[in-house]
Order: structure tokens, then C-alpha cells, then sequence
């Protein structure tokens, strides 16, 4: 596997519609995720990870590129969706470069799994190779690591129609959509006009602590210890003592401390279940499930829109609050999506 810091050599790559497209072509505008999939079939962890990464890469300015050797109903699902772009390897030209292959004897070389971040220059920023099945790396890693990556952005030729969008503006945007949904769910509660306030501040700093996570975590090359899961767990209680010590937020310290809580008791750092976790908490937890899953799609894709939904409601009640999803709902109808939800119900 290459070190950090390593320029890449350019590759081809062909999209699940049948287009070529190089690495230069990927990287051109920021930071791409290359997700390769070489033992990763019907690996539900690598896919509930892609899953995460699809709207939040996209929040950061990086293109999300799914690299298969072959079909891969993943990939195709999520590049239907819009919310990466599903690639094929079929020389295994990008495995041989990012060195996941692992020849065999008297037999073909077997094609590893993993997860690289590779910046504007063509330079490896994060490099982790997911073995054995099921150790992939966290989403939020991931995210931790772009948002590091906010000053590699590419010029963009003069040729080109799109508007030019840095990360960091595109971020700034994705932050400032999160917060207005979060408030339109939170006034959907009945909440008086502080609470919701409270609960809005909240959403921006819930994250704050995965700076906090050490390179060495986030660049490993393999799987995470428990003692490694366990800090990254702990990144909620960081963000909430990373913030002023003023009473004034101490509300907004407790919804974010419980920001990573389910219902059951499943979650995060603390394990709260029920009441126990703060209403505000319980709707940053509802956002930003849904953001993750739709992001990548801003709204237009009715298909996401509706898997979305239906997701939220086969867990509600368990990881999330049913009162929530349905505030969700309510607000996602309000802003022109009724057709949608009406479809997903």
C-alpha cells in the first residue's frame, strides 16, 4: 500500500453507465474518496459506511467514487441515487496502484478492500485497507480527515460551465441547510423560539471533537482496536469540552454530549436510552441520519428521498424517535416534497 503523501499515478476508470473518466478527471475540483471494493460483496458494514459517506463527502467537497472490479449492486445503487460515482476496474489497474493486490499461488491474485482519500494533486491523504471483512472504516473518520483537506481544492478550467464552488463554501452551505431543517423539526415539536436556538447551535459543533482524533487513528492501515473504537466514541464528550464553559450552553453541551445516543440504548458515548436522552439530541440524531442519506441528492432524487423515509420509519422506535421521523416528515413535506412522502407511505 502507498505511504501518505504519495502522488498517485493517473489511471482510467470506467463508470457504471459506460463513460471513461481518469483520476485527474475525479480529483479536478477537491479531495476524491476512492472506496475499493475487492472482498467487500454483500458486506453489510462496507455498505452501511458508503451509505454515511455519500451526502457527507459530498458536504466537503470530495467526490465519492466507488471502484469495483466487476458489477456491484452497491456501487450501482448509489451512483442511481447520486450520491457517489460507481467506477470498474476491470484491469484492477487502480488495485495494482494502491498495491491491493495480493497474488496468489496457482491461482489469480485476490483483489483487498480499502478506503483512500486522494486530494486535488493527486497525492494519497488517507490510506486504510479493510481487512478482515467487516473492519471498514468509520464514516466520520473519513469526514475528519476532508475536513482537514479544505485548502486542496483545484483550479477549475475556464471551459468549464459549472459553477466554481470551493469545499469550504460548499461545506458552509451543507451546514447552513442541516440547520435550517433542524429548526424546521424543532419548531414542528411545539419548541418555543430559545429551544430551538439551543437545539440549532447544537447541530454546529456536534462534530467538533473528531479533531480531536489522532493521524494515527485515522491514517491506520488495518482494523481499529477497542481501545482506538473507543476514543473515536468518545469524540461526542470531546466536542461538548470543546465548547465555552459558560452556563449559557450548558443546554447545548448536553444535546451535543448526546448527539450519537438511540433510543435503545445502542448508541453512544454514554449508552442514554429513552427520556434519558435530550429532546435536542434526539433531533440533531434524526437530521443528521437523513442528511447523510439524501445530502448527495439535494432533494431532487424522490427515490432517495422515499428509502430515506422508509429507513428512518423501520427504526424509529429503536434507534430513533418515532415522534421525530414523523416531525421529519412534516418538515420534508413543507418544502415541496409531499409528493414524495406520499409515495414512501
Amino acid at each position: 500500500m502507498p505511504p501518505l503523501d504519495r502522488t498517485l499515478p493517473s489511471f482510467e476508470l470506467t463508470t457504471g453507465a459506460g463513460n471513461r473518466v481518469t483520476l485527474d478527471q475525479l480529483v479536478r475540483r477537491g479531495p476524491a474518496v476512492l472506496v475499493l471494493l475487492g472482498d467487500a460483496a454483500n458486506d453489510p458494514t462496507c455498505e452501511q459506511m458508503l451509505r454515511d459517506l455519500g451526502g457527507e463527502a459530498y458536504a466537503w467537497g470530495a467526490r465519492l467514487v466507488v471502484v469495483s472490479a466487476g458489477p456491484s449492486p452497491i456501487g450501482s445503487e448509489l451512483a442511481t441515487s447520486g450520491a457517489a460515482t460507481w467506477t470498474i476496474d476491470s484491469d484492477a489497474a487502480v488495485f495494482a496502484a494502491l498495491d491491493l493486490q495480493r497474488q496468489r499461488r496457482f491461482a489469480r491474485g485476490r483483489l483487498q478492500s480499502g478506503v483512500f482519500v486522494v486530494d486535488s494533486q493527486r497525492i494519497v491523504r488517507l490510506a486504510f485497507v479493510a481487512e478482515p471483512a467487516g473492519t471498514w472504516i468509520p464514516a466520520a473518520v473519513v469526514i475528519a480527515r476532508l475536513k482537514r483537506l479544505g485548502a486542496y481544492s483545484a483550479p477549475v478550467s475556464e471551459a468549464d460551465p459549472e459553477p466554481a464552488e470551493t469545499p469550504a463554501e460548499r461545506a458552509g452551505s451543507a451546514v447552513a441547510e442541516k440547520e435550517q431543517l433542524v429548526r424546521d423539526v424543532a419548531g414542528r415539536l411545539g419548541l418555543d423560539t430559545a429551544a430551538v436556538t439551543e437545539i440549532a447551535t447544537a447541530s454546529r459543533f456536534a462534530d467538533l471533537g473528531m479533531a480531536t482524533v489522532p493521524d494515527a487513528i485515522i491514517n491506520k492501515d488495518g482494523a481499529l482496536t477497542d481501545e482506538e473504537w473507543d476514543l473515536i466514541r468518545q469524540h461526542p464528550l470531546r466536542s461538548a469540552e470543546m465548547l465555552s464553559s459558560s452556563r449559557m450552553l450548558d443546554g447545548v453541551r448536553e444535546i451535543v454530549q448526546a448527539s450519537h445516543e438511540h433510543l435503545d440504548g445502542s448508541g453512544y458515548p454514554l449508552g442514554l436510552s429513552g427520556e434519558r436522552i435530550p429532546l435536542g439530541a434526539r433531533v440533531l440524531l434524526v437530521v443528521e441520519a437523513y442528511m447523510a442519506m439524501t445530502q448527495a441528492r439535494t432533494y431532487r432524487a424522490l427515490l432517495g428521498m422515499r428509502e430515506a423515509l422508509d429507513e428512518l420509519r423501520d427504526t424509529a422506535g429503536t434507534l430513533y424517535d418515532p415522534v421525530v421521523v414523523e416531525a421529519l416528515e412534516q418538515a420534508i413535506g413543507a418544502r415541496g416534497g409531499s409528493s414524495s412522502i406520499a409515495q414512501a407511505a
